[in-house]
């Protein structure tokens, strides 16, 4: 079967900039199948390539790998790394961009640094600086790290190569200070809005497992309430809450944007509260 390698950027649609990393990939693995999971990242936004990527990476063979390009920081000392998980290989800055994914995988309190958590990996995960400019596309452009020395290696981890043949183990990657629902004294449930998808549906980090034993749990974002919660889009008739297809609660409206009528932003809290 030939190599998946799926491809995460902020490039949007303007522009050679993803044509030019396809192009490095498949000059290298041309037998490489090339799967776009998004390049309308908002421009240098860590955080939401970080979340998007997590709902999607179980879906594909644990065989892929998934380069991933938001690098605010492109051109300067911060490492490119490989991570190896048992669920998938994945190539991109050290900026947070895996915090979902490794999340599971890094123990300790760490240190910050720069406002990222730099956190030691246990378990079964793995990674490695990317260090061996043997490897690399030449000339290596200062801004576009992304085009020659991560799109060649994630060929190369495609066509079979070993991470430690152009690269150095490490043991600290730097994540994100990812938030995180809160369930208070009272049983209420407080969350964020994470994401918003193409139709404006409000993306939160809580999950089913999250929210209160309640039949019927209130749902406050805003000036706007829900009561309870139904099981597909179409149930609602105005602004309705259902756990979506990622595992996470969320906020929707028939036909319209949920993002837009309500004025949420990334970042806001969602609150759940038990009802009756």
């Amino acid at each position: 079967m030939a190599a998946i390698i799926t491809l995460t950027t902020d490039f949007g649609e303007a522009g050679g900039y993803t044509a030019a990393l396809k192009g490095v990939i498949l000059g290298i693995a041309p037998e490489a199948q090339i799967v776009d999971i998004s390049h309308k990242i908002q421009p240098q936004n860590v955080f939401e390539a970080a979340f998007l990527l997590s709902t999607v990476y179980r879906c594909f063979p644990r065989s892929t790998v998934h380069l991933a390009v938001v690098d605010p920081g492109v051109g300067t000392s911060r490492k490119i790394i490989i991570l190896r998980t048992p669920e998938g290989t994945f190539v991109g800055p050290d900026n947070g961009i895996f915090s979902y994914v490794a999340r599971d995988y890094v123990s300790g309190p760490g240190e910050t640094v720069s406002g990222l958590k730099r956190l030691a990996l246990s378990g079964d995960a793995h990674a490695f600086e990317i260090t061996n400019p043997r490897f690399f596309r030449q000339p290596v452009s200062p801004t576009f790290n992304g085009r020659d020395i991560m799109a060649p290696a994630a060929a190369m981890l495609a066509q079979g190569f070993q991470a430690p043949a152009f690269c150095q183990a490490i043991n600290l990657i730097h994540m994100l200070d990812l938030p995180r629902p809160e369930t208070g004294p009272d049983g209420n449930v407080t969350g964020h809005a994470v994401y918003f998808d193409g139709f404006g549906n409000i993306i939160t980090d809580i999950k089913a497992s999250d929210l209160p034993q309640t039949k019927a749990p209130r749902v406050e974002i805003g000036r706007h309430a829900i009561e309870g919660l139904v099981k597909t889009y179409a149930d609602g008739g105005g602004l309705a809450a259902l756990i979506g297809s990622s595992g996470y609660l969320e906020i929707a409206v028939r036909g319209g944007s949920a993002a837009a009528l309500t004025g949420t932003r990334i970042g806001d809290t969602i609150k759940i509260r038990a009802g009756d």
